[in-house]
């Protein structure tokens, strides 16, 4: 099932790019729009645990379309650096600009936490799924 579905999103290039802008909209919103802008709700209090899923998802599909696109040739500790810097873009925004935002060292943790859980998954998936440099997408 897992192959299956790695072959698709490596054959699908398109698709997970467009998922990728999709999650960096999103992450741009929820994290630099005005809080009164976006509504109150009870999700707020799994603050922490929201960072972690978005930069976890926007790290495995930033990984996910340069592992498409190099193949073994991806550089995970690139692919985590980037999401890390990611999450610490986000926090200086959100003290640079007049949002009526804040930065929180505790978000931008949860941020890195959510990137280094997804850098390994694609460790995981590069080593299994990836052998001698073919894309799983060739074998048979």
């Amino acid at each position: 099932m897992i192959k299956a579905l790695l072959q698709f999103f490596l054959k699908n290039r398109m698709l997970i790019a467009l998922l990728l802008v999709t999650s960096t909209m999103v992450i741009i919103f929820l994290t630099l729009f005005p809080s009164d802008k976006i509504g109150s709700s009870s999700l707020y209090q799994y603050d922490k645990l929201g960072h972690f899923g978005l930069f976890f998802s926007w790290t495995f599909l930033f990984g996910l379309l340069i592992i498409s696109l190099k193949n073994m040739a991806a550089s995970l500790p690139l692919i985590f650096i980037v999401g890390s810097l990611f999450g610490v873009f986000i926090e200086i925004m959100q003290g640079a600009l007049p949002i009526d935002r804040t930065p929180s060292f505790g978000d931008l943790i949860a941020d890195i936490i959510g990137t280094l859980f997804a850098t390994i998954l694609l460790l995981l998936i590069k080593k299994r799924y990836l052998i001698r440099g073919e894309r799983v997408s060739q074998k048979k």
